[in-house]
């Protein structure tokens, strides 16, 4: 622990300094009479506190216990009121072995550097809150180091020093590891007792090295919290992983399956955050598994609905028909289908572009079609009505006849409620008699 030449240096500071602990301290500087008792109490009560803040009471433990006894004895004396020379007597001894302890603990932290530094890392880590136990042994044994080179001896720092430095070091990594990865061991440990080895042996593994990689980067670097704390969130995470998908494969799930099903979430909820949230909100394993469940179904209808969109506009032209999707649901407007004002009739013109529209809906899965009749607002708001109906019942008709089944084709009127555009010009009031198709799409098993 101790250079020869550091040796030869300490014990010649001692020779020259060193006094034994007696009654009366060395170096007492007097109090005048003439001041405050209580002020002079105070202030030295202050020094005391400074000292031991400095590790006074570790590395000069007789003096400092020296220094506390004579403040308690002139605290007492002024409750007994004992006359004020007697009182500041004691405060001065107090000060007195107060200094005596800063020259003993400056000679103590150049021998003692190396504990020092490594038991100041230990008690930033929470050390004696986290291994109190442990802690008191390694305060005992630094204890009697410390008091060996008080009174001049450097044997136990040079004989003892690697070992408690050693010790000092591991109780702080053990307690920086405690307090960063502590839940996620114990979420590992109960895994590993509920059989995890066999039950879902990928997600142990996986949180297992994480776990042991924050560990060797707490071994290897413990005061670099800024980097234990981002290094460790990934093994908490991982440890809570294995618990939820412990809990998944308790609940009658394979381990395959439980990870299939996450891969497929994150795909979805990629698509879907809101529904991310809420799913991941769900604590049940029963309802972490439905949820995942809606969603796949929501992106199937999602993808139902723009591969049946991107058919039909493949199989009609953009004069026929303008095809999206809207509320869920495929709008096919048939441009190329117009009615003259007040008639309700196909001419063979439209009656071809049914069939081409029935022979492109062939080629897509159809749950069901509604007709949608519109008309222009000329005319009285009923009759509209009326022969807005009578327009999707004549379309429904005629893809009925084309081939479409007729518990698929439903046809209602909305007459003058939905305009595209403006109505007060021939070209607008032309567009609004229009036949709208609402196709709801199959959703493939």
């Amino acid at each position: 622990m101790l250079s020869r030449f550091n040796k030869v240096i300490l014990a010649s500071a001692f020779a020259a300094g060193f006094i034994g602990c007696a009654s009366t301290p060395p170096n007492v500087v007097s109090i005048p009479t003439t001041a405050n008792p209580t002020t002079e109490i105070a202030r030295t009560e202050e020094m005391l506190n400074d000292a031991r803040a400095k590790q006074m009471n570790v590395l000069s433990p007789d003096n400092f216990k020296d220094a506390e006894k004579t403040l308690n004895k002139a605290k007492e004396y002024q409750a007994k009121k004992k006359p004020t020379e007697k009182i500041l007597e004691q405060v001065a001894y107090s000060r007195a072995w107060l200094q005596q302890g800063e020259n003993k603990s400056d000679i103590s932290k150049k021998s003692l550097g190396e504990i020092t530094d490594a038991r100041t890392g230990a008690i930033k880590a929470n050390a004696p809150q986290m291994y109190p136990k442990e802690w008191k042994k390694l305060e005992s044994k630094l204890q009697n180091i410390t008091k060996d080179v008080e009174n001049g001896s450097l044997t136990a720092a040079d004989k003892k020093g690697a070992d408690l430095v050693a010790s000092y070091r591991t109780i702080e990594r053990d307690s920086v590891a405690k307090q960063y990865l502590g839940r996620a061991k114990m979420t590992i440990d109960e895994a590993e007792k509920d059989k995890a080895v066999e039950k879902a042996p990928k997600s142990l593994a996986l949180a297992q090295a994480k776990y042991n990689q924050s560990l060797n980067f707490i071994g290897q670097d413990p005061r670099n919290t800024a980097a234990i704390a981002k290094i460790s969130e990934d093994a908490n995470r991982e440890a809570e992983h294995l618990a939820e998908v412990m809990s998944k494969v308790n609940a009658g799930n394979s381990e395959a399956l439980v990870l299939q099903n996450e891969r497929q979430q994150k795909m979805i909820t990629s698509l879907h955050k809101e529904t991310k949230a809420q799913a991941r909100e769900l604590t049940a394993a029963e309802k972490q598994l439905e949820a995942a469940k809606q969603q796949e179904a929501e992106l199937a209808r999602q993808q139902a609905l723009a591969d049946t969109a991107d058919k039909l506009r493949k199989e009609l032209r953009p004069n026929e028909a303008e095809v999206f999707t809207q509320d869920g649901k495929v709008m096919v407007r048939l441009k190329g289908l117009n009615f003259a004002s007040g008639k309700a009739n196909l001419t063979p013109k439209n009656k071809a572009l049914l069939q081409k529209v029935e022979t492109a809906l062939n080629d897509v899965p159809t749950a069901k079609i509604e007709v949608q009749g519109h008309t222009d607002s000329t005319g009285a708001t009923e009759a509209n009505m009326r022969i807005s109906e009578a327009r999707a019942k004549t379309v429904q008709k005629q893809l009925i006849a084309n081939g479409a089944s007729s518990s698929q084709v439903d046809a209602v009127g909305l007459g003058e409620e939905r305009p595209i555009s403006n109505n007060n010009t021939a070209a607008g009031r032309a567009q609004n008699r229009r036949i709208d198709l609402v196709i709801e799409p199959k959703i493939q098993e």
